[in-house]
Protein backbone atom coordinates (compact mmCIF):
# COMPACT_ATOMS: atom_id res chain seq x y z
CA UNK A 1 0.00 0.00 0.00
CA UNK A 2 1.35 3.67 -0.36
CA UNK A 3 1.01 6.46 2.35
CA UNK A 4 1.01 9.81 1.62
CA UNK A 5 3.06 11.81 3.64
CA UNK A 6 2.32 16.08 3.39
CA UNK A 7 4.84 18.24 1.65
CA UNK A 8 4.29 21.56 3.10
CA UNK A 9 4.33 24.62 0.98
CA UNK A 10 7.08 27.55 1.44
CA UNK A 11 4.80 30.32 2.48
CA UNK A 12 6.27 34.18 2.68
CA UNK A 13 4.88 36.66 4.45
CA UNK A 14 6.83 39.82 3.72
CA UNK A 15 6.50 43.21 6.25
CA UNK A 16 8.34 46.40 6.26
CA UNK A 17 8.85 45.93 9.89
CA UNK A 18 7.84 43.81 13.02
CA UNK A 19 7.40 46.65 15.72
CA UNK A 20 4.82 46.76 17.95
CA UNK A 21 1.34 47.15 15.82
CA UNK A 22 -2.11 45.95 15.19
CA UNK A 23 -0.75 43.99 11.76
CA UNK A 24 2.29 43.09 13.15
CA UNK A 25 0.91 41.41 16.62
CA UNK A 26 -2.20 40.40 13.79
CA UNK A 27 1.06 38.28 11.99
CA UNK A 28 3.03 36.84 15.43
CA UNK A 29 0.02 35.57 16.01
CA UNK A 30 -0.56 33.77 12.82
CA UNK A 31 2.74 32.13 12.30
CA UNK A 32 2.37 30.65 16.07
CA UNK A 33 -0.79 28.70 14.72
CA UNK A 34 -0.13 28.15 11.14
CA UNK A 35 -0.28 24.65 10.23
CA UNK A 36 3.63 23.46 10.12
CA UNK A 37 1.99 20.67 8.42
CA UNK A 38 1.05 22.08 5.22
CA UNK A 39 3.17 25.40 5.03
CA UNK A 40 6.25 26.56 6.25
CA UNK A 41 6.36 29.83 6.97
CA UNK A 42 9.55 32.17 6.18
CA UNK A 43 9.10 36.10 7.29
CA UNK A 44 10.60 38.83 5.14
CA UNK A 45 10.86 41.72 6.80
CA UNK A 46 12.10 44.59 4.65
CA UNK A 47 14.18 46.80 6.92
CA UNK A 48 15.26 43.52 9.03
CA UNK A 49 13.43 45.96 12.34
CA UNK A 50 11.37 45.50 14.93
CA UNK A 51 10.89 44.27 18.15
CA UNK A 52 8.51 41.34 17.41
CA UNK A 53 11.09 39.64 15.25
CA UNK A 54 12.57 37.85 18.22
CA UNK A 55 9.48 36.17 19.30
CA UNK A 56 8.72 35.16 15.70
CA UNK A 57 12.11 33.54 15.78
CA UNK A 58 11.57 31.62 18.90
CA UNK A 59 8.80 30.52 16.91
CA UNK A 60 10.90 28.43 14.26
CA UNK A 61 10.41 30.86 11.61
CA UNK A 62 12.92 31.70 9.09
CA UNK A 63 13.72 35.74 9.03
CA UNK A 64 15.55 37.12 5.85
CA UNK A 65 15.82 40.83 5.46
CA UNK A 66 16.84 41.46 1.06
CA UNK A 67 18.02 44.63 0.87
CA UNK A 68 17.38 46.09 4.73
CA UNK A 69 19.15 49.00 3.93
CA UNK A 70 17.34 50.44 0.12
CA UNK A 71 15.07 53.14 0.26
CA UNK A 72 11.48 52.27 -0.89
CA UNK A 73 11.85 54.47 -4.12
CA UNK A 74 13.97 55.46 -7.37
CA UNK A 75 17.34 52.75 -7.40
CA UNK A 76 16.07 51.73 -3.33
CA UNK A 77 12.83 50.51 -4.52
CA UNK A 78 14.43 48.73 -7.77
CA UNK A 79 17.36 47.34 -5.91
CA UNK A 80 14.49 45.67 -3.21
CA UNK A 81 12.35 44.28 -5.89
CA UNK A 82 15.28 42.72 -7.40
CA UNK A 83 16.47 41.25 -3.51
CA UNK A 84 13.60 39.30 -3.07
CA UNK A 85 13.03 38.17 -6.13
CA UNK A 86 16.18 36.57 -5.82
CA UNK A 87 15.28 35.36 -1.97
CA UNK A 88 11.85 34.06 -3.70
CA UNK A 89 13.41 32.02 -6.02
CA UNK A 90 16.43 30.83 -3.71
CA UNK A 91 13.85 29.81 -1.37
CA UNK A 92 11.39 28.13 -3.81
CA UNK A 93 8.41 30.16 -2.41
CA UNK A 94 4.96 29.10 -3.42
CA UNK A 95 2.67 31.50 -1.67
CA UNK A 96 3.81 35.11 -1.15
CA UNK A 97 1.54 37.30 1.61
CA UNK A 98 2.23 40.95 2.02
CA UNK A 99 1.02 43.03 4.80
CA UNK A 100 0.26 46.69 4.80
CA UNK A 101 1.33 49.30 2.18
CA UNK A 102 4.85 49.32 1.32
CA UNK A 103 5.53 45.03 1.58
CA UNK A 104 2.23 44.89 -0.86
CA UNK A 105 4.26 46.66 -3.65
CA UNK A 106 7.35 45.06 -3.07
CA UNK A 107 6.16 41.84 -2.08
CA UNK A 108 3.47 41.61 -5.00
CA UNK A 109 6.19 42.91 -7.94
CA UNK A 110 8.56 40.33 -6.38
CA UNK A 111 6.98 37.81 -6.16
CA UNK A 112 5.94 38.10 -10.14
CA UNK A 113 9.81 38.39 -10.86
CA UNK A 114 10.26 34.93 -9.35
CA UNK A 115 7.05 33.75 -11.02
CA UNK A 116 5.76 32.85 -7.02
CA UNK A 117 2.22 30.87 -7.88
CA UNK A 118 0.32 32.73 -5.62
CA UNK A 119 0.20 36.20 -4.12
CA UNK A 120 -1.94 37.82 -1.52
CA UNK A 121 -1.78 41.04 -0.69
CA UNK A 122 -3.49 42.27 2.97
CA UNK A 123 -5.71 45.84 3.90
CA UNK A 124 -6.37 46.31 7.81
CA UNK A 125 -7.54 49.91 7.85
CA UNK A 126 -9.57 52.71 6.14
CA UNK A 127 -6.43 54.81 4.81
CA UNK A 128 -7.01 56.72 2.38
CA UNK A 129 -4.23 56.79 -0.48
CA UNK A 130 -3.06 59.64 -2.48
CA UNK A 131 -0.24 59.94 -4.97
CA UNK A 132 2.82 57.43 -5.56
CA UNK A 133 0.62 55.89 -2.05
CA UNK A 134 -2.47 55.65 -4.22
CA UNK A 135 -0.40 53.81 -7.23
CA UNK A 136 1.79 51.68 -4.90
CA UNK A 137 -1.87 50.22 -3.42
CA UNK A 138 -3.29 49.54 -7.01
CA UNK A 139 -0.25 48.19 -8.32
CA UNK A 140 -0.02 46.05 -5.15
CA UNK A 141 -3.92 45.05 -5.85
CA UNK A 142 -3.20 44.10 -9.71
CA UNK A 143 -0.26 41.69 -8.99
CA UNK A 144 -2.07 39.63 -6.54
CA UNK A 145 -4.27 37.04 -6.61
CA UNK A 146 -6.64 38.27 -3.91
CA UNK A 147 -6.68 41.22 -1.32
CA UNK A 148 -7.32 40.11 2.35
CA UNK A 149 -9.64 42.44 4.46
CA UNK A 150 -10.37 41.86 7.79
CA UNK A 151 -13.54 43.53 8.28
CA UNK A 152 -16.67 44.42 5.52
CA UNK A 153 -16.03 48.16 6.16
CA UNK A 154 -12.72 48.25 5.17
CA UNK A 155 -13.74 45.85 1.68
CA UNK A 156 -16.02 48.78 1.13
CA UNK A 157 -13.78 51.33 1.61
CA UNK A 158 -10.54 49.60 -0.23
CA UNK A 159 -13.09 49.08 -3.20
CA UNK A 160 -14.07 52.82 -3.18
CA UNK A 161 -10.62 54.67 -2.62
CA UNK A 162 -8.66 52.02 -4.74
CA UNK A 163 -10.74 50.96 -7.05
CA UNK A 164 -10.10 46.93 -6.14
CA UNK A 165 -12.53 44.91 -7.76
CA UNK A 166 -15.10 43.61 -4.62
CA UNK A 167 -14.80 39.98 -5.43
CA UNK A 168 -11.03 39.75 -5.27
CA UNK A 169 -10.97 41.18 -2.05
CA UNK A 170 -11.91 38.15 0.64
CA UNK A 171 -12.85 38.80 4.41
CA UNK A 172 -11.67 37.07 7.19
CA UNK A 173 -12.25 39.09 10.54
CA UNK A 174 -9.42 39.58 13.14
CA UNK A 175 -8.82 36.80 15.90
CA UNK A 176 -7.76 36.80 19.20
CA UNK A 177 -6.30 33.84 21.41
CA UNK A 178 -9.61 33.24 23.60
CA UNK A 179 -7.36 31.25 25.82
CA UNK A 180 -4.63 33.89 26.82
CA UNK A 181 -7.64 36.80 26.51
CA UNK A 182 -9.65 35.49 29.31
CA UNK A 183 -11.39 36.94 32.83
CA UNK A 184 -8.91 36.32 35.60
CA UNK A 185 -8.91 35.69 38.90
CA UNK A 186 -9.21 39.44 41.37
CA UNK A 187 -5.74 39.57 42.11
CA UNK A 188 -5.61 43.89 42.44
CA UNK A 189 -4.61 44.40 39.14
CA UNK A 190 -5.07 48.04 40.21
CA UNK A 191 -2.80 48.05 43.03
CA UNK A 192 -0.20 46.67 40.60
CA UNK A 193 -0.39 49.45 37.79
CA UNK A 194 0.03 51.63 41.08
CA UNK A 195 -3.50 52.84 41.25
CA UNK A 196 -5.73 52.79 44.30
CA UNK A 197 -8.44 49.66 43.81
CA UNK A 198 -11.18 52.34 44.81
CA UNK A 199 -10.22 54.12 41.28
CA UNK A 200 -12.70 53.62 38.33
CA UNK A 201 -9.95 52.99 35.77
CA UNK A 202 -11.20 53.92 32.23
CA UNK A 203 -8.03 53.13 29.86
CA UNK A 204 -7.48 53.20 26.30
CA UNK A 205 -4.41 51.07 24.50
CA UNK A 206 -2.59 52.58 21.18
CA UNK A 207 0.81 53.53 20.01
CA UNK A 208 -0.29 56.75 17.64
CA UNK A 209 -1.19 60.17 19.01
CA UNK A 210 -3.58 61.19 16.24
CA UNK A 211 -5.19 58.47 14.47
CA UNK A 212 -6.20 56.39 17.98
CA UNK A 213 -7.73 59.88 19.22
CA UNK A 214 -5.70 60.43 22.28
CA UNK A 215 -6.66 64.09 22.52
CA UNK A 216 -10.61 63.20 22.49
CA UNK A 217 -9.45 60.47 24.92
CA UNK A 218 -7.89 63.03 27.58
CA UNK A 219 -10.76 65.54 26.76
CA UNK A 220 -13.27 62.71 27.53
CA UNK A 221 -11.72 61.88 30.84
CA UNK A 222 -11.86 65.41 32.01
CA UNK A 223 -15.24 65.97 31.30
CA UNK A 224 -16.43 62.61 33.07
CA UNK A 225 -14.43 63.79 35.96
CA UNK A 226 -16.26 66.56 36.35
CA UNK A 227 -18.91 64.41 38.11
CA UNK A 228 -17.16 61.24 38.69
CA UNK A 229 -13.85 62.37 40.69
CA UNK A 230 -12.21 58.94 41.04
CA UNK A 231 -12.09 58.43 37.63
CA UNK A 232 -8.68 57.52 36.50
CA UNK A 233 -7.60 57.58 32.87
CA UNK A 234 -4.75 55.11 31.82
CA UNK A 235 -3.53 55.40 27.93
CA UNK A 236 -1.28 51.86 27.07
CA UNK A 237 1.32 51.54 24.50
CA UNK A 238 4.32 53.74 23.06
CA UNK A 239 2.64 57.52 23.48
CA UNK A 240 3.85 60.27 24.61
CA UNK A 241 2.85 63.98 25.32
CA UNK A 242 3.48 66.04 23.63
CA UNK A 243 3.91 70.24 24.55
CA UNK A 244 0.47 70.30 23.23
CA UNK A 245 -1.02 67.32 25.23
CA UNK A 246 0.77 67.94 28.56
CA UNK A 247 -0.54 71.46 28.34
CA UNK A 248 -4.21 69.62 27.73
CA UNK A 249 -3.88 67.56 30.98
CA UNK A 250 -2.50 70.40 32.76
CA UNK A 251 -5.52 72.23 31.78
CA UNK A 252 -7.75 69.92 32.77
CA UNK A 253 -6.29 68.95 36.04
CA UNK A 254 -5.48 65.55 34.95
CA UNK A 255 -1.79 65.27 36.37
CA UNK A 256 -2.39 62.78 39.27
CA UNK A 257 -4.85 61.26 36.94
CA UNK A 258 -4.03 60.01 33.84
CA UNK A 259 -1.38 57.42 33.64
CA UNK A 260 0.82 56.51 30.35
CA UNK A 261 1.73 52.47 31.06
CA UNK A 262 3.78 52.27 27.93
CA UNK A 263 4.43 48.82 26.17
CA UNK A 264 3.67 46.45 28.10
CA UNK A 265 3.66 42.69 27.74
CA UNK A 266 0.97 41.36 30.30
CA UNK A 267 -1.69 42.92 28.35
CA UNK A 268 -4.38 40.39 30.02
CA UNK A 269 -3.44 41.44 33.67
CA UNK A 270 -3.93 45.06 32.14
CA UNK A 271 -7.00 44.87 30.95
CA UNK A 272 -7.91 43.57 34.22
CA UNK A 273 -7.59 46.38 36.25
CA UNK A 274 -10.09 48.43 33.60
CA UNK A 275 -13.61 49.23 34.04
CA UNK A 276 -14.61 50.42 30.77
CA UNK A 277 -12.00 49.66 27.59
CA UNK A 278 -12.30 52.68 24.90
CA UNK A 279 -11.52 53.19 21.72
CA UNK A 280 -11.21 56.68 20.49
CA UNK A 281 -9.88 55.77 16.82
CA UNK A 282 -10.35 58.28 13.98
CA UNK A 283 -10.18 55.16 11.39
CA UNK A 284 -9.75 51.71 12.09
CA UNK A 285 -9.93 48.41 10.64
CA UNK A 286 -10.66 46.00 13.00
CA UNK A 287 -9.23 46.62 15.98
CA UNK A 288 -7.09 43.71 17.87
CA UNK A 289 -7.34 45.61 21.32
CA UNK A 290 -11.17 45.91 21.18
CA UNK A 291 -11.50 42.02 20.69
CA UNK A 292 -9.25 41.16 23.58
CA UNK A 293 -10.51 43.74 25.67
CA UNK A 294 -14.02 42.06 25.11
CA UNK A 295 -12.79 38.76 25.44
CA UNK A 296 -11.48 39.96 29.32
CA UNK A 297 -15.32 40.26 29.63
CA UNK A 298 -14.75 44.09 29.52
CA UNK A 299 -17.40 46.75 28.56
CA UNK A 300 -16.02 48.69 25.54
CA UNK A 301 -17.14 52.06 24.45
CA UNK A 302 -15.76 52.61 21.57
CA UNK A 303 -15.97 55.35 18.21
CA UNK A 304 -18.23 53.72 15.19
CA UNK A 305 -15.38 53.44 12.75
CA UNK A 306 -14.16 50.75 9.93
CA UNK A 307 -15.34 47.35 11.19
CA UNK A 308 -15.64 48.28 14.81
CA UNK A 309 -19.70 48.17 14.35
CA UNK A 310 -18.99 44.67 12.98
CA UNK A 311 -17.78 43.11 16.35
CA UNK A 312 -19.43 45.69 18.74
CA UNK A 313 -23.42 45.55 19.64
CA UNK A 314 -24.53 49.10 20.44
CA UNK A 315 -26.47 49.31 23.91
CA UNK A 316 -25.86 45.53 24.41
CA UNK A 317 -22.09 44.86 24.22
CA UNK A 318 -20.71 48.17 24.61
CA UNK A 319 -21.74 51.85 23.07
CA UNK A 320 -20.64 52.95 19.82
CA UNK A 321 -19.91 57.15 19.45
CA UNK A 322 -18.91 59.33 16.75
CA UNK A 323 -15.24 59.89 15.80
CA UNK A 324 -13.51 62.73 17.24
CA UNK A 325 -16.06 63.84 19.31
CA UNK A 326 -14.83 63.93 23.15
CA UNK A 327 -18.24 65.21 24.59
CA UNK A 328 -20.29 61.83 22.88
CA UNK A 329 -17.27 59.88 23.97
CA UNK A 330 -17.67 61.41 27.43
CA UNK A 331 -21.23 60.97 27.93
CA UNK A 332 -20.96 57.02 26.92
CA UNK A 333 -18.27 56.61 29.66
CA UNK A 334 -20.89 57.67 31.93
CA UNK A 335 -22.83 55.70 30.98
CA UNK A 336 -21.41 52.61 31.35
CA UNK A 337 -20.00 53.78 34.55
CA UNK A 338 -23.20 54.75 36.11
CA UNK A 339 -24.32 51.20 35.77
CA UNK A 340 -21.90 48.53 36.97
CA UNK A 341 -24.51 45.24 36.39
CA UNK A 342 -25.46 46.40 32.78
CA UNK A 343 -21.06 46.92 31.80
CA UNK A 344 -20.53 43.14 33.34
CA UNK A 345 -23.88 41.92 31.21
CA UNK A 346 -22.50 43.53 28.13
CA UNK A 347 -18.82 41.89 29.55
CA UNK A 348 -20.00 38.78 29.06
CA UNK A 349 -21.56 39.18 25.99
CA UNK A 350 -18.65 40.36 24.40
CA UNK A 351 -16.98 37.38 25.49
CA UNK A 352 -19.20 35.33 23.74
CA UNK A 353 -19.08 37.38 20.68
CA UNK A 354 -15.55 36.90 20.19
CA UNK A 355 -15.71 33.41 20.90
CA UNK A 356 -18.52 32.60 18.31
CA UNK A 357 -16.82 34.59 15.96
CA UNK A 358 -13.59 36.21 16.04
CA UNK A 359 -11.23 33.82 18.07
CA UNK A 360 -7.68 33.48 16.72
CA UNK A 361 -7.40 29.36 16.03
CA UNK A 362 -11.25 30.51 13.15
CA UNK A 363 -9.22 33.41 11.51
CA UNK A 364 -5.94 31.65 10.60
CA UNK A 365 -7.97 28.04 9.85
CA UNK A 366 -9.62 30.69 7.37
CA UNK A 367 -6.68 32.08 6.11
CA UNK A 368 -5.11 28.61 5.32
CA UNK A 369 -8.11 27.20 3.53
CA UNK A 370 -7.66 30.52 1.10
CA UNK A 371 -4.57 29.56 0.68
CA UNK A 372 -5.27 25.94 -0.23
CA UNK A 373 -8.00 26.76 -2.69
CA UNK A 374 -5.41 29.27 -4.65
CA UNK A 375 -2.42 26.59 -4.13
CA UNK A 376 -4.65 23.67 -5.73
CA UNK A 377 -5.59 26.70 -8.74
CA UNK A 378 -2.70 26.50 -9.55
CA UNK A 379 -1.35 23.49 -9.34
CA UNK A 380 0.90 23.63 -6.46
CA UNK A 381 2.06 20.27 -5.25
CA UNK A 382 0.62 19.66 -1.28
CA UNK A 383 1.16 16.15 -0.76
CA UNK A 384 3.54 13.60 -2.27
CA UNK A 385 3.33 9.79 -2.17
CA UNK A 386 5.91 7.48 -0.92
CA UNK A 387 5.75 3.69 -1.27
CA UNK A 388 5.30 2.20 2.73
CA UNK A 389 4.20 -0.94 3.77
CA UNK A 390 1.21 -0.47 6.24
Amino acid sequence: MTATTIQPIRLAYVIKEMEMGGSQTHLTQVLRLLDRSRFEPILYCLTGKGSLLEPARALGVTIRAPAAGASFKGVGLAARFAALARALRRDRVGIVHNYLLRANLVGSVSARLARVPVVLCSKRGCHWRRGFELVSAKIGNALADRVMVNAEAVRDFVHGNEGCAREKMVVIPSGVDTDRFRPLPDAQFKSRLGLPEARLVVGVVTRMRVRKGVEEFIRAIGEVRQTRPGVHGVIVGEVSLDDALQDLVRSLGLENHLSLLGRRSDMPEVFSAFDVFVLSSHDEGMSNAILEAMAMEKAVVATDVGGTGEVIRHGQSGLLVPPKDSHALALAISEVLAWPARAREMGRLGRRIVEDGFSAHAMVRQMEQVYLDLAAARGLVLAKPIPTTV
